[in-house]
């Protein structure tokens, strides 16, 4: 999957530089707020090494772990929680390509699955 290629531009003039990626991470967090703190997102990363922040993983894990089912989370990106301009939002402009780029992988993941 690492090798997947995904989408990049919302249309002809706005894109994302650099262009997204599969990537694998060890650690990761979740939250029931929408982190949007640069330091915030920098201390969690240092002190506990956890990158990236979700809102949405942690509940996944609760139910599963509780009902002994095993997961996996596979994430899109769509923000730089913090690391943007204070006039951009890249969640609002680049959720379509996060959810199109999630679709991509979760297809590529069920297919590899299949060949097991």
């Amino acid at each position: 999957m690492l090798g997947l290629k995904l989408e990049g531009c919302l249309n002809k003039t706005t894109c994302l530089d650099p262009s997204p990626r599969v990537v694998t991470v060890h650690r990761g967090t979740s939250a029931s707020i929408y982190l949007d703190n640069a330091a915030y997102r920098s201390f969690i990363y240092n002190k506990f090494g956890v990158s990236p922040v979700d809102m949405e993983s942690a509940s996944v894990a609760l139910i599963c772990a509780q009902q002994g089912v095993p997961f996996i989370v596979i994430r899109a990106l769509s923000d730089l929680a913090g690391g943007g301009s204070a006039q951009s939002n890249e969640a609002d402009t680049f959720t379509p390509i996060a959810a199109t780029n999630s679709v991509k992988a979760v297809v590529e993941f069920i297919k590899k699955l299949g060949s097991h």
